[in-house]
This record gives structure tokens, sequence and C-alpha cells, in this order.
């Protein structure tokens, strides 16, 4: 064997060992929440999503329209939802949250707050679990445009009556709960600088039939049981699952239309059999775009501090197109209110983006950076 063979087999087998290694374990997705002066305001939230999403999905300690979703320091969860956040004196838009309760359907926002701990949770850009004190464990798994939930009412909580709330969060909303079809569907319409006619429609599949369920109003907290239509302010669901129910919950949403939205849901989710399928794919999704940069030698902090700010590099601008039943990309337009066919992206500050990050993503994401620029030009003609 020559040395230049020796070489090159040397190389093959350090190359795919490399390229084996499941490099998302080394993302924190909590990097940054600690949010305070000492460390400069990281304000961050732990974001589980896939690369440039639509829709991202995070838990929430802060209350509804507070710009720090969640704090690292806070020892109660509120709500696991929907977000579209990328600064906290921005805002959020589009959002409606899920939170598991048991004994009762508690519309109160402080009295279902519950409590948990660091220990018994779980960050990645993939995956997010957290085992609640009372013994609720939440898991969420994303695609581009949903989320797949789990709600393991197991452990201490198995005894106790199962309640899921679903907060249409501020301003207004409508809900339609089809128990037939174990599915929730409706709008939302909340954000600072959302058009008049702006609503971001959802469709929830739940895999369990409803024990009982009804719709409660944000302002005043009236919970209705039996009602399966309602619109308000903040208008929300509750719904009953058989004590010690492990629920999942397939969820999408879109910009467009009810119709899409339950598009979106067969295409982005009806193929996974499983939760624990969808988080498999989140995970290889992320795995490779982080081959797309191997990194050696250092720490194993170092590394996981890479991985971690490549990971938050590769969540803003945000895709704001939808896939029609043909496949065509087409979306609506937060500049003028209409459908239009192609390409847009949203939620980019470009406070020096053009230093860092479009350099970073011609690299690694050329096909989207056209997209990207395309976008641009459209947003140019629709202002």
């Amino acid at each position: 064997m020559t040395i230049r063979t020796a070489f090159f087999l040397s190389l093959v087998v350090t190359t795919t060992r490399i390229s084996a290694q499941d490099l998302v374990h080394y993302a924190n997705t909590l990097q940054g929440t600690a949010s305070d002066f000492g460390l400069s305001y990281g304000n961050t939230y732990p974001t589980t999503a896939l690369p440039f999403p639509m829709n991202a999905w995070s838990p929430q300690t802060g209350k509804d329209g507070d710009g720090w979703k969640y704090q690292y320091t806070a020892d109660k969860i509120r709500a696991f939802g929907e977000t579209h956040q990328c600064s906290p004196w921005v805002g959020d838009y589009g959002v409606f949250s899920l939170m598991p309760v048991l004994d009762s359907a508690r519309t109160d926002a402080e009295k279902r707050a519950t409590s948990f701990s660091h220990q018994n949770e779980i960050a990645q850009p993939s995956y997010y679990s957290v085992k609640l004190d009372n013994g609720i464990r939440v898991e969420m798994a994303p695609t581009e445009r949903g989320c797949h939930m789990r709600f393991s009412f197991s452990g201490p909580a198995k005894t106790h009556a199962a309640f899921l709330m679903l907060d249409g969060y501020t301003k207004e909303s409508e809900i339609h709960i089809s128990p037939d079809r174990h599915t929730i569907t409706g709008w939302v319409n909340n954000g600072r600088w959302t058009l008049g006619g702006f609503r971001n429609y959802f469709v929830m599949v739940f895999n369990k039939p409803f024990v009982s369920y009804g719709t409660w109003e944000n302002v005043n907290g009236l919970l209705s049981k039996d009602k399966t239509d309602d619109l308000g302010n903040g208008v929300g669901a509750w719904l009953e699952f058989a004590k010690g129910s492990v629920v999942e919950a397939k969820i999408a949403s879109s910009y467009i239309s009810p119709e899409q939205a339950e598009v979106t849901l067969q295409h982005e989710l009806g193929s996974f059999t499983s939760f624990d399928a969808t988080h498999h794919a989140a995970n290889e999704i992320w795995n490779k775009l982080f081959h797309r940069v191997l990194v050696e030698g250092g720490t194993e902090d170092q590394k996981a501090t890479f991985y971690s700010c490549l990971f938050r590099a590769s969540l803003f601008s945000h895709t704001f197109f939808e896939y029609d039943k043909d496949g065509n990309p087409w979306y609506y337009s937060p500049y003028d209110g209409h459908t239009h066919q192609g390409y847009m992206y949203t939620d980019n500050g470009f406070w020096d983006t053009f230093r860092s990050q479009f350099p970073l993503t011609n690299i690694l994401q050329p096909t989207m950076q056209g997209q990207y620029m395309q976008a641009l030009l459209a947003a140019q003609q629709q202002c």
C-alpha cells in the first residue's frame, strides 16, 4: 500500500465518520434566553422549527402580547404555541397556542400556568420536550408550516381529568370545533404590523376523541360547554380527553385560506403516522444542513456554541409562501393584501444582515437565496 493510498483511505474513513455524526444535539435552543443586561439581552426564545420556516413553535412564559416570550429565569410555562417573532420590540403576529391542564378547563392564564424545571426540559431545533411539575409531558416536532405536538397525561397526572386549552391570543379570532372529526379549525388576526384583512387560518387534528368540549372568551373568561362555533376578541376553545390519555395533535396554518391550511396539513404531516416519525424527519433536515459546515478540533462546548449559532442564523427570513394542491408556490402578500404566484419571505430587519447572514445564505442556501431575490423584487412592486 502506498502512502498516497493510505492517506486516501484514512480521509474516506474520517469523512464517513464525521458525516455519520448527529450534529443536531450540539444546538441548544435555550441559548440567549437568559435575557438580562449582564448577558447583553439575548432576547431569544427556544425556537423549534425547520430552517427558514413559515411557522416556528415555542413554549411561552410571558403574558400574551409580551415581547419577551420566554425567560430562562421564569419558573412557569403558560402555553406552547406558534410564533413568528423576530424581535421582542416588534412583537409577534398570527399567534395561537395550546396548554394542557388538569381537573378543569381554566380560562385564566395565571391559574393555568404550570411550574417546571430546566432539568426536565430538552430544547433542540427539531424537538422540544418538557415534563411539567404536575406530571404532564409536552413535546413538539416541527414541519415548515406546521407542528406535531404530543401531550402525555401520564404518571401522577393520569388520575386527573385531562384538558387542553386553545388560546386565541390577542385581538380577533374565530373557532370551529368538529367533535366527529376530532378537529378544530379557525383563524386569528393579531400583531402590530399586519394589514386589516390579515388572517392566519389553522387546522388541528387530534388522534383521540373529545370527552367534552366548548369555547371561551379571553376578555371575560366566560366558558361555554358544547358550543362548537365562536367569534370574538381572543376567543379560544377547550377540550377534555379521557384520563391518562396520550394526545397527539397535527397542526398546520395558512395566510391564504382555510382550504390551503388543509392542503398544507396533508402535504407536510399526512404521511407521518406518529409523532416520532415527524421528529425523525425534522432531525434529518437539520443534520443535512449542519453537515454543510463540518468543524473539527476545539472542545465540545465550542462545537455546541458554533452549531447553536448556525441554528439561529438559519431561522430568518421566514418563508411566507405556500404550496397549492398541485405543488405550485403562491402567497398572501403582506404588502398589498392580495394573493400572488411565486415566492415571498418576511421577518428580516435588514440590520446589517447584508454583512454576514446574506453572504452565509448565498453559500449554504443558493436556491433559497435566488427565491429571496425574486421576493424582494415582488415586495418592491407590491409596495
